[in-house]
């Protein structure tokens, strides 16, 4: 079985790595699209879209410099790949044109 989910959630940080204006804190609306693939279990499910979507949501309004050391795009598809069960890929939106992906 193959699921989607897609969600958004709004979250401020800054990169002290950064040589540039990113290195201020300032905030995206990030949107979060993942691919799950897996066998259907008993109750008929995959996993629960509720479950996929409270591990996006724990950094919705929030400073994500609170969480990560350095909060990238590409640091952020490297925590949902991990976090998010039965995860093959995330693209992580910083804004409409750039995303960073992690598939496995």
């Amino acid at each position: 079985m193959k699921l989607y989910v897609n969600r958004k959630f709004s979250a401020a940080h800054h990169l002290p790595r950064h040589v540039g204006a990113c290195r201020n804190l300032h905030g995206h609306t990030w949107k979060v699209e993942v691919w799950l693939k897996g066998e259907v279990n008993t109750n008929g499910m995959l996993v629960d879209f509720g479950e996929v979507k409270a591990i996006i949501d724990l950094f919705d309004h929030s400073n994500l410099n609170d969480t990560f050391e350095n909060p990238t795009a590409e640091n952020l598809a490297l925590y949902f790949h991990q976090k998010i069960p039965f995860c093959i890929k995330v693209r992580v939106w910083e804004s409409e044109n750039c995303y960073a992906e992690m598939a496995s």
